[in-house]
């Protein structure tokens, strides 16, 4: 009985440590991607009012001949999404005070810095 128990220690420890091996490395590449996600957003604030950022966002949009797909707005907070030149464009409306409202901006799936600077640029003087 003793020897069943070791070859079922044994049979268990080689089925079961590859198979750890291999949760271990899907979960790696599941946080690389969400850092990649988040690192890919634009972040700026305004003094301006929730509904004041929001037009702003609409505005431009249709100045850059963005199609607006999505437009969604609540109370405090707000996303429009629209496709550009760039490809898909993601902008989060969200209200922090009554002084205070912040926009992130991302460009496609993993976000492209250079492209949010540009649409950055035809924002910040309204903002």
């Amino acid at each position: 009985m003793n020897i069943k128990i070791i070859i079922a220690t044994v049979v268990v420890g080689f089925v079961g440590v590859p198979q750890t091996g291999c949760l271990v490395v899907a979960a790696v590449g599941a946080g690389a991607g969400a850092v990649m996600y988040t690192k890919g957003d634009l972040e700026v604030t305004s003094t301006k009012s929730f509904d004041e950022v929001y037009a702003v966002v609409e505005e431009t949009c249709k100045e850059l001949n963005f199609e607006i797909q999505k437009n969604e707005k609540k109370a405090f907070a707000g996303r429009i999404t629209a496709r550009s030149d760039f490809g898909n464009v993601t902008f989060d409306v969200k209200s922090e005070s009554t002084e205070l409202t912040s926009l992130s901006i991302r460009v496609g799936v993993f976000g492209d810095r250079d492209a949010s600077n540009l649409i950055y640029a035809k924002l910040k003087p309204k903002l």
